[in-house]
């Protein structure tokens, strides 16, 4: 399973991103961030990781000032791959 991990340090740029993910047609939940990658504000956006190319572009037309970083995490049954994507 590989999915996304989007960390910011601000909750309301946070919501402002999943919001904008939303009307784009993105499918994305509003998650308490993973503990290895505990530098953000507490919560995070968890979306599918074919949707990074989208997300990337978003991120170019728009203002996240507090975007920390976007993580790609792959797990395989216990084991848990964490790598920053963007």
């Amino acid at each position: 399973m590989k999915y996304l991990i989007i960390a910011f340090k601000s909750r309301t740029q946070l919501q402002n991103f999943a919001k904008t993910l939303r009307l784009y047609g993105l499918n994305v939940s509003v998650i308490n961030t993973p503990r290895s990658i505990s530098i953000s504000c507490g919560l995070s956006i968890r979306t599918e990781y074919h949707y990074l190319s989208t997300i990337k572009t978003i991120l170019l037309q728009s203002q996240f000032e507090s975007l920390l970083g976007i993580y790609s995490i792959t797990r395989n049954g216990l084991y848990e791959q964490i790598e920053k994507v963007y």
